[in-house]
């Protein structure tokens, strides 16, 4: 909320609200000002003269983006409410448009200082939006612009065969772009050099270089990152672009309500009049043989109308279980490439980099020993470090190692019976004479791939993380990979007495207590 305190004064006009009350003004305050009153609606007359007072004060573009998206909720000589349609807008503008803001709603009424407030109301602002226009063009009035994310606010409400045609992120996407996720935010290594300039090469020249685009990889190795900042340079490139980016389970539900209602027409009207289709955790569609049927249909719909494809998966197409041929086929038509954990190097540049945006680098040393112990996650990389600048600020110490040491604990402590990952690579390394890197390699030698197995069985046995966590430590391996290795060596542990011994060992050294 941006908050100012003027001095105590009578007000004189009446608040002016999308439902024409306001539970701050009394039946006794002034007439409104003239200033704010004429023909039009009072609420869309100060509204339009906010927005050309904002229009004065920043670039077009930034007014597209931001101000296109808000509505007016309601004005008095206290208050000047807006309307947003999501949490990040709101705090957006709280951060970088504060000042703007209240100097307009101070020249929109002069003598006054009124705070500006910013709300989340997705509900008002869409009753916001301009009305349909009416069927008889000739007479109708020109409709002023919409919103770029405004435009598909009523995708499923247009009538059979029609298309929406309104440019920018649609409204019905499960996500807002995040302005942080841009190419050159991220951070490029040997582990995502050629993820990164696949996703590029897509962005420059959608529906043709890479079509589809699929990427895969373990959880938190920037595949997010790299989908918005693909969306970003459409976006930068042709404004005009429409780009529908949403989860896979959301395609589910929306194709299972369809079916529900009995109109497929809309469904399909939706999915299939856009620019860009952007699907995350594509893998999700597995066992799902209607709804695989519905989405071939509708990927070769955008695929002969050159429309760019954009896939995202924990695994490659070929291992998403009962996934149906003909689209395994049609996935790796394109560009299949996989976005790999983050190197050393690369870790310690993620930790750097994150830190100098929140305004208080890490030393060098400190940065290479939160490395060194999170070897598979960015966003646990990105999380230590808002946690260690967090307590450092608050307690006013210096960041050190044994301050990262204490207020990250749990990523030193290994507990009795609670073995980390490093303890079982330690130990396995130890025992077969290998190399870590040479576990976390291509190699597929048996010298290399037995004690890769062992490792991610024990792994399996005595730790919490998931297969695809599992299988971010042996350089970004899938998850039925990660099964197939636990099964074989269970196989072996039930019927090799010395395999049994061996891992009976393993288990007891892992378990002991440690300091």
């Amino acid at each position: 909320m941006f908050e100012y305190r003027p001095p105590p004064r009578r007000s004189l006009a009446p608040v002016l609200s999308s439902d024409h009350r306001h539970p701050r003004m009394s039946a006794s305050d002034a007439p409104l000002t003239e200033s704010l009153s004429g023909s039009e609606s009072p609420l869309l007359s100060a509204w339009e003269r906010l927005r050309e007072l904002l229009r004065s004060r920043i670039k077009p573009e930034q007014f597209a983006v931001w101000f296109h998206r808000a509505a007016l909720v309601s004005v008095d000589n206290e208050r000047v409410v807006l309307a947003v349609q999501n949490e990040f807008s709101r705090k957006w503008l709280q951060d970088h448009y504060e000042d703007i803001l209240t100097d307009a709603a101070r020249e929109l009424l002069p003598g006054h200082a009124p705070r500006v407030e910013v709300v989340v109301d997705s509900e008002r602002f869409l009753a916001q939006l301009p009305a349909t226009p009416p069927t008889n063009r000739s007479s109708a009035p020109a409709r002023p612009p919409e919103p770029a994310l405004a435009r598909d606010s009523r995708a499923l409400a247009l009538p059979p065969g029609s298309a929406n045609n309104g440019p920018g992120l649609l409204i019905s996407s499960d996500v807002g772009l995040n302005t942080k996720y841009t190419f050159d935010n991220f951070v490029v290594g040997p582990c995502n050099r050629f993820a990164h300039a696949a996703a590029m090469g897509t962005a420059e020249s959608p529906g043709k270089n890479y079509n589809p685009f699929f990427l895969h990889g373990g959880v938190g190795l920037g595949k997010t990152h790299l989908l918005q900042s693909l969306c970003w340079t459409i976006l930068e490139r042709n404004p005009d672009a429409r780009i529908l980016f949403l989860s896979c389970e959301t395609f589910i539900n929306h194709f299972i309500n369809a079916l529900t209602d009995g109109d497929l027409t809309k469904f399909r009207n939706k999915y299939r009049n856009v620019d860009v289709l952007v699907v995350d955790d594509i893998h999700l569609l597995a066992n799902k043989d209607r709804t695989q049927v519905e989405f071939f249909h509708t990927f070769n719909t955008l695929y002969q109308s050159s429309k760019q494809i954009v896939l995202s998966s924990d695994s490659p197409p070929k291992d998403i279980p009962s996934l149906q041929e003909r689209l395994v086929s049609r996935f790796k038509w394109g560009l299949v490439t996989e976005i790999e954990p983050p190197c050393f190097e690369t870790r310690m540049a993620i930790l750097k980099r994150k830190s100098r945006e929140k305004g208080r680098e890490l030393p060098d040393e400190v940065a290479s020993l939160l490395a060194e112990r999170i070897d598979s996650n960015i966003r646990e990389l990105e999380g230590s470090v808002t946690k260690l600048i967090g307590f450092a600020s608050v307690s006013g110490l210096p960041i050190t190692p044994d301050l990262a040491r204490e207020t990250l604990r749990e990523l030193f402590t290994a507990r009795r019976g609670q073995p980390s990952m490093e303890n079982i690579l330690t130990l396995v390394t130890e025992h077969y004479g290998v190399k870590l890197s040479d576990l976390q390699s291509k190699k597929r030698t048996n010298a290399i791939a037995y004690p890769r197995q062992v490792a991610m069985y024990l792994a399996r046995q005595i730790t919490r993380h998931s297969l695809e966590e599992i299988g971010g430590f042996f350089g970004g391996r899938d998850h039925s990979t990660v099964i197939h290795a636990v099964e074989k060596m269970e196989e072996l542990r039930r019927s090799d007495p010395s395999t049994a011994r061996l891992f009976e060992g393993f288990l007891e050294r892992l378990q002991a207590p440690r300091s």
